[in-house]
């Protein structure tokens, strides 16, 4: 989409690839030779509206979220069937800004790094329901399997022994505290069933209001959360990040750590 005058220059400034969706009208659609392809030209008449809140667009948005965020195949895996990582051996408390930083040191290092965060949790759309929160996992590699088939293309891919599946939490989150926000947060399996305390099978039982209630208690809780990071440019937010433990904080603790931030 080409843009002339200054005001949707600026707006277009702001957005962001596989984060903005946009609702335009009144643009006008022309064949473009040099491009070889169909482009839209902004307009006087026309008008730009940045995330609608209407169904179409938070489809679009989640659908683009979850091919980001799940399809990949990576050591996110570990997270599924709890990762076997001691939390008392994790000590280092940061704030976002901090985390965000720690990555970028790190980059181009494959190994994740691990730490504490006292946080909100400002996103968490379990009664949402353009969102899935639970989906099927294959038995064998807990990679998430095509729902079309219900079959793991990767265990499946040369093999006529077929997998069997079960159902596993797989929720992004937003984490927020003062100094940023961390989005698209892997909150799964058990650790997503420990943190909500309830099974999928119990959450599927669930009415929607039952639903809304349960995500009241955690939004906008202070929570003590330990994660595992790593730079992605393949995620959302340049960050992949695996929610390992979360658990409504202590107040004194929480204050004192975040006056201090001794750790860091």
């Amino acid at each position: 989409m080409t843009c002339w005058d200054n005001e949707s220059i600026l707006l277009a400034q702001s957005w962001m690839p596989r984060e903005t969706v946009i609702f335009a009208s009144d643009v006008r659609i022309n064949f473009d030779k040099f491009r070889n392809c169909m482009t839209a030209t902004v307009i006087s008449k026309t008008i730009i509206t940045t995330n609608p809140d209407i169904p179409e667009a938070n489809i679009l948005l989640n659908f683009i979220r979850e091919n980001k965020e799940t399809n990949v195949l990576d050591d996110e895996i570990d997270s599924y069937f709890k990762e076997s990582i001691n939390l008392s051996t994790i000590v280092d408390v940061y704030t976002v800004e901090q985390l965000k930083g720690k990555a970028l040191k790190n980059e181009g290092k494959a190994d994740p790094s691990y730490g504490i965060l006292y946080a909100y949790i400002s996103t968490l759309n379990i009664d949402d329901e353009t969102t899935k929160v639970v989906r099927n996992r294959c038995s064998s590699c807990g990679y998430i399997v095509n729902e079309a088939s219900n079959m793991c293309t990767t265990c499946n891919k040369n093999s006529l022994d077929f997998k069997s599946v079960f159902l596993s939490f797989h929720v992004l989150i937003d984490l927020t505290d003062h100094t940023g926000t961390l989005h698209s947060c892997s909150l799964t399996g058990s650790v997503a069933e420990e943190t909500l305390g309830c099974t999928v099978h119990e959450f599927l039982a669930m009415t929607d209001e039952q639903k809304t209630a349960l995500k009241w208690q955690f939004l906008l809780e202070r929570s003590k959360i330990y994660l595992k990071f790593v730079l992605s440019h393949r995620a959302r937010s340049g960050l992949k990040i695996s929610v390992l433990s979360c658990k409504l904080a202590d107040p004194t603790e929480a204050s004192r750590n975040l006056s201090g931030q001794k750790h860091v």
